[in-house]
């Protein structure tokens, strides 16, 4: 094997040696020009990232300017508003003095002058008194001529004007149904809690409104959670202006609150977050105070409208557990809250309200700076864009990093879109499904999984049907008796005023199944007492069909029309007289009900007794001075006013089987097909 010429050593050509050489130095050269490039590909880069930076540097100062100018412009419409209303109001004092000096000049022309000294002071101070009460009475009767001529408003200007919250109930009316209605005044006047469910109903119906005033009144704490929810209601609704402002300083609950001890647990979270940018209104003394008072406020007020994301049931404040994207809704709601103005907390020389969004700053700049670990963050939540008052709390270079370590890769910078606000804007909506299985939120024992629920509600309509019995979510609550649910309905939008599929409405219900916790909570909440059914029949007449008094106090104490009819023009009390239910009849007649009134066959309460068989009532209304039906007269005199009534209308006032039922029909005074004869006298063995 050792002369194998295989084995034997060989030398290598040196044309093969070259050629190696050769692709050796042609392979230096790539590497050398790929080692170029990458060094000016990361230049580039490192540029791009410093450009991006400083871009990013740039905005957060343009949004942190575009907030102050915001401030500034609520402060200045809030001036504006006051010296729009100063104006008006000089101009009615003038007006009512040119009417004195008119009245005194005649006065002295018919030679009426006061002799003494104390009667002309009296009489001054009386004029003055009257001249102070027609100025407050002249802007209430100016708002209300200019809606009787146009049956529209563009501004309410109502400043001192003695408004209570039984004036202002009547005026809501009238507003409501005013397309146009920008400006909303109500200072200075004697409005408490009791108004707060009409100035939410105004808030998500009125199309136009951009401004409203409740500044120096009578309401608590309480309503910045009501006012908070109509305004992200609002928020969700394009046919609907956005509203700007709603200015709420100097309310007795704020005062009590400025005056209280505020807790400092909750001032010492406040003050860590002073340093940002926004949050420098926390630096005073005042405003740190007073959130802390909203803050827990607030906090109840989703404990107790049980606020799926909200477990915690004791007093600990944990803003900072809620999701994101609620957290901005709220945040973007609350902004639009005037608490203090910035000359009553800062001094003049400052332009820095204070709105009701800074008790969520907290929250926020924890879920920004040290967001959970593990946690998947929806494409809703990064699209869902913060408001003007935390954007510069999420823009790159805020937030305090972790050094990178040299070994360590360089971090990927994520640079936020100057134009997303845009691109959200002029994106379609996806439209949420009108459909779902009641199946998968509901178990067998009729509890409701919120966990399921709210992901099903990301995806769903709050006012789909089920797919099975084509309830809606707010109809299962009223069929179950779930208030939290309920609450639920209300606080995502549902319709409370409207009708079920069956021509039901929730307020129907909740009588039919004597739940009267539900029937309060709809009533709090701005659903009208006299709304009706697709057969016209409201919850007056389910409680007087079903005997439940109970319903019927309850219903006549909330305002309750007690001789309204349905479509059958029948009245609660023709229900409760049908049924035989005595209790209930007498309880209508006590509080006014028309015994005599009759429906569309011209049956009264006594004839619907007596044609179900209920003598004992039937007796008992007759004792009390309750007519019949009037079908004696129609079959037997012709010339009576019922028979020229029958004469005109070939439709019968009264069916076959009903007639069978009446006492005439059973001895035989009407002829009836199917019914024996009159009748006749036999002889007596």
């Amino acid at each position: 094997m050792g002369d194998d010429p295989a084995f034997a050593g060989e030398e290598v050509p040196p044309e093969v040696v070259a050629k190696m050489s050769e692709e050796n130095e042609r392979l230096k050269r790539e590497v050398v020009v790929m080692k170029e490039k990458h060094e000016k590909e990361k230049s580039m880069l490192e540029m791009q990232v410093k450009s991006h930076r400083s871009a990013a540097e740039l905005e957060a100062q343009s949004v942190r300017e575009k907030v102050q100018d915001l401030e500034k412009m609520k402060m200045q419409m809030v001036q504006l508003t006051r010296k729009l209303d100063d104006e008006v109001s000089a101009k009615d004092q003038v007006l009512g003095e040119t009417h004195r000096l008119e009245r005194k000049l005649q006065e002295l022309s018919m030679g009426h002058t006061a002799t003494a000294s104390s009667t002309s002071k009296d009489q001054s101070q009386e004029v003055n008194l009257r001249e102070r009460t027609s100025q407050v009475s002249m802007k209430l009767m100016r708002v209300v001529d200019q809606w009787m001529h146009h049956k529209d408003l563009q501004q309410a200007l109502l400043r001192n004007a003695a408004i209570n919250d039984v004036a202002f109930g009547t005026l809501a009316q009238a507003l409501v149904d005013c397309p146009s209605l920008q400006t909303l005044d109500l200072s200075q006047n004697l409005l408490t809690m009791d108004s707060c469910s009409d100035l939410c109903q105004l808030i998500t119906t009125a199309p136009n409104l951009s401004f409203i005033s409740l500044a120096e009144n009578l309401f608590s704490l309480r309503c910045i959670g009501y006012f908070m929810t109509a305004i992200m209601e609002r928020q969700t609704t394009k046919r609907l202006v956005p509203l700007d402002l709603l200015d709420l300083q100097g309310n007795e609950g704020l005062q009590v609150a400025l005056a209280a001890a505020p807790p400092q647990d909750l001032v010492a979270k406040l003050r860590e977050v002073s340093e940002a940018p926004t949050a420098q209104v926390l630096c005073q003394s005042p405003a740190v105070e007073l959130a802390a008072h909203v803050m827990r406020a607030l906090w109840r007020f989703l404990q107790d409208t049980q606020h799926p994301q909200v477990r915690s049931a004791g007093d600990t404040i944990a803003f900072e557990t809620l999701d994101r994207v609620t957290l901005h809704k709220m945040d973007n709601a609350l902004l639009k809250i005037l608490l203090l103005a910035a000359d009553e907390t800062l001094g003049r020389d400052s332009s820095t309200p204070v709105t009701a969004n800074v008790v969520l700053l907290p929250a926020i700049v924890q879920l920004v700076a040290r967001p959970p670990e593990g946690r998947k963050v929806s494409s809703r939540e990064v699209q869902e864009p913060p408001s003007a008052a935390t954007a510069s709390l999420i823009v790159p270079g805020r937030a305090k990093r972790a050094k990178p370590s040299k070994t360590s890769p360089e971090p990927e910078v994520k640079v936020s879109d100057p134009f997303a606000d845009l691109k959200t804007a002029f994106e379609p909506v996806k439209e949420k499904a009108t459909t779902f299985n009641l199946k998968q939120i509901v178990t067998r024992t009729g509890t409701v999984l919120m966990n399921m629920l709210e992901r099903l509600l990301e995806t769903t309509d709050i006012n789909a049907t089920d797919v099975e019995t084509n309830m809606t979510l707010l109809e299962f609550a009223c069929n179950s008796g779930n208030l939290g649910l309920a609450k639920l309905c209300y606080r995502r939008g549902a319709r409370l005023m409207g009708k079920t599929a069956k021509g039901e409405t929730a307020f129907n219900i909740c009588t039919r199944n004597k739940r009267y916790d539900m029937m309060e909570f709809l009533h709090i909440y701005g659903v009208k007492i006299n709304s009706a059914d697709s057969d016209g029949r409201t919850a007056l007449h389910v409680a007087a069909q079903n005997n439940d008094v109970d319903a019927i106090c309850r219903l006549l104490e909330w305002g309750a029309d007690v001789n309204i009819c349905d479509h059958r023009q029948r009245t609660p009390i023709h229900l409760s007289a049908a049924g035989g239910h005595t209790p209930a009849t007498m309880l209508l007649l006590e509080v006014g009900a028309d015994m005599n009134a009759k429906d569309d066959r011209e049956y009264t309460a006594m004839a619907h007794a007596e044609a179900n068989n209920h003598f004992s009532l039937m007796d008992r209304l007759v004792q009390l001075g309750a007519r019949g039906h009037g079908l004696h007269q129609s079959h037997t005199l012709g010339t009576s006013k019922s028979s020229a009534s029958l004469a005109q209308n070939p439709r019968p006032a009264v069916s076959a089987g009903m007639l069978k039922s009446t006492s005439l029909g059973r001895i035989g005074k009407v002829v009836v097909k199917g019914m024996p004869g009159p009748i006749l006298p036999q002889l007596v063995k």
